[in-house]
């Protein structure tokens, strides 16, 4: 496996996905610290004992992987690189795919989907987020639709950190990974 793509597993290993197989694509944008936001999927809807702050945490969750397969797919990582701070593991597959897509090697048919998101702190500016996530089976290709690499479906389970931004949005800023 080349060492690009080594990375790009490893992302995918930090995948979390698209908001509950709804079928539409979600929107990304920023998160208002003031107001609730709806889940990026309109299948899966906050308890009524989700605070809004909950519901805004885990709608940049969401997001974040709902624009990890957008930015897979297309090779446009413009917002992607917004949710999530460079020295987060979370960050990896903005290089990634920005290397490959110079080297005219996309993803088209990967796909992460959360299963899950379980907000398990809050305090001040910060979250803490259990996430349960699959990422599907999925090639990279060449410009010309050789397969570069492939990688197998598989299911992930991780705590994300995420902070508020002085804007008010939610940012991803570390990774663990819960299956060792």
């Amino acid at each position: 496996m080349r060492p690009v793509f080594a990375l790009l597993a490893f992302a995918s290993g930090l995948a979390l996905a698209l908001a509950g197989c709804s079928g539409s694509k979600p929107t990304a944008g920023t998160l208002s610290s003031s107001a609730p936001v709806p889940s990026s999927s309109a299948s899966v809807s906050p308890s009524p004992t989700v605070t809004p702050v909950e519901a805004q945490v885990e709608a940049a969750v969401r997001t974040y992987y709902a624009e990890l397969t957008e930015a897979a797919q297309t090779n446009d990582t413009s917002v992607l690189k917004t949710l999530s701070t460079q020295g987060c593991p979370c960050y990896r597959p903005v290089r990634v795919i920005d290397a490959g897509a110079k080297r005219g090697e996309i993803s088209p048919d990967a796909t992460w989907t959360v299963e899950s998101v379980k907000i398990k702190k809050i305090l001040d500016r910060t979250a803490l987020a259990e996430v349960h996530y699959q990422v599907s089976a999925y090639d990279v290709v060449n410009k010309s639709g050789g397969v570069v690499d492939s990688y197998a479906a598989k299911k992930q389970h991780l705590d994300l950190s995420l902070v508020r931004s002085a804007a008010g949005s939610w940012i991803l800023t570390n990774v663990i990974n819960l299956e060792g």
